[in-house]
């Protein structure tokens, strides 16, 4: 048998199974794959068998059947019996060995929460983070006390790759980003299967560094296949059609964020709670030094590379220095903070509530920042914008 096929399989054997309570696909495949390993090849037959019949579209499902048949009665010099062309081989051995890199870090990982989900309010009810590197999507839930992993997923990426930057390009963008909308399977081309979840590609950050393109998207699979392959796509992030429907359960539109990145760092509870503390503090700073009138100290927050589609930081530094010598106080009040990290460069999403008072004027708006971490080691404002925030009725509905 094809010697990467046989340590994949023989990793497998590391695999302790007993807290799945409801076989998904892929832990029946992974079950069946230990049992190789064990010398068991009746009970791996077995376990594939039902898993074919459940999942008759399941490719990387039937390879490994057809080779445990053939090994009962011959010796098996390649996985596929020789019966695939290299580039599905290759396609469906990388996708067992990232199957198999997600249960063992399931298994391993005593980290729980990724670092880029540095602090999410109390409106962010879930967050979906992707690895790229494991091919991965995991779940989060947010509770009061930190978010909890509840699921996670097989993906497929673009086919060139991550780190996209132009239109066509064919490959999946990292940053943080959120789900716009939802489009039914009936409004799509059957290549998108069970549906679709635009993505806000391209981001405030994206148009910063002039990255084209649009289109990216979390969606399913087309009829009569059950996933794609590890790098399959034009650039969006593809699950299994069932897949996607158990996620989509967990999307609330405009607000879900989905941070994808490659090698995600995942940290510790208390490796956690302080970054959360150092992120808020640069939040909170900011804010000080507004309420202080001290103009210089505020605008010292500002990159020189700010710009947010109307005003660079020269134009924003003087209308701020104008604005700021008709005040004698101000006061504001940030709520319903989120603090998003992005996965692969030093920059800090913020997303809040901000309740401004003045002596002559107040408001109420929700915010976005982009926050990058600068040549000197101190984070600045690159980006400042308005967003449409949740309506009075969302809101009701997640704080009843």
């Amino acid at each position: 048998m094809n010697q990467r096929f046989l340590i994949i399989i023989g990793f497998c054997y590391l695999f302790s199974f007993q807290g799945w309570v409801h076989a998904h696909p892929e832990e029946s495949l992974l079950l069946a794959l230990s049992a190789v390993q064990s010398g068991k090849l009746n009970e791996a037959e077995s376990l594939l068998n039902k898993l074919i019949q459940d999942e008759p579209d399941f490719k990387l499902a039937h390879m490994v059947y057809a080779d445990i048949q053939t090994a009962k009665s011959t010796p098996l010099k390649q996985a596929g019996m020789g019966l695939l062309d290299r580039t599905e081989l290759d396609g469906l051995l990388s996708e067992v060995q990232a199957r198999f890199q997600g249960g063992l870090r399931k298994q391993n990982n005593s980290a729980s929460i990724p670092a880029v989900l540095s602090r999410l309010d109390k409106n962010y009810l879930n967050a979906i983070v992707v690895d790229l590197d494991q091919s991965r999507l995991f779940v989060f839930e947010n509770t009061s006390e930190y978010p909890r992993q509840i699921a996670d997923y097989f993906v497929s990426m673009g086919r060139a790759g991550a780190e996209k930057e132009k239109e066509g390009d064919l490959r999946t963008p990292l940053g943080v980003y959120f789900v716009q909308s939802y489009i039914p399977a009936y409004k799509l081309d059957d290549k998108y299967g069970a549906g679709a979840y635009p993505l806000n590609y391209p981001n405030a950050w994206d148009l910063f560094n002039k990255r084209t393109g649009s289109g990216i998207w979390l969606h399913g699979t087309r009829s009569g296949t059950y996933n794609r392959p590890p790098l399959a796509s034009e650039g969006c992030v593809v699950l299994p059609n069932d897949d996607l429907i158990e996620v989509g359960a967990h999307i609330d539109l405009g607000r879900t964020p989905v941070l994808i990145g490659q090698n995600i760092k995942w940290l510790t509870v208390e490796q956690w709670k302080q970054q959360q503390d150092q992120t808020t503090a640069i939040f909170q700073n900011w804010i000080n030094d507004w309420q202080s009138l001290d103009v210089e100290s505020y605008l010292s927050h500002y990159s020189q590379s700010f710009n947010n589609g109307k005003k660079d930081f020269y134009r924003w530094v003087d209308h701020k220095k104008r604005i700021a010598k008709n005040k004698t106080y101000i006061k504001v009040q940030a709520s319903d903070v989120s603090l998003l990290m992005h996965p692969n460069e030093d920059v800090m999403v913020v997303t809040f509530r901000q309740d401004y008072q003045s002596d002559n004027y107040s408001s109420q708006s929700w915010k976005r920042q982009y926050w990058r971490k600068e040549f000197d080691g101190q984070w600045r404002i690159v980006y400042e914008g308005g967003i449409a925030g949740p309506s009075t009725q969302q809101l009701a509905k997640r704080n009843p």
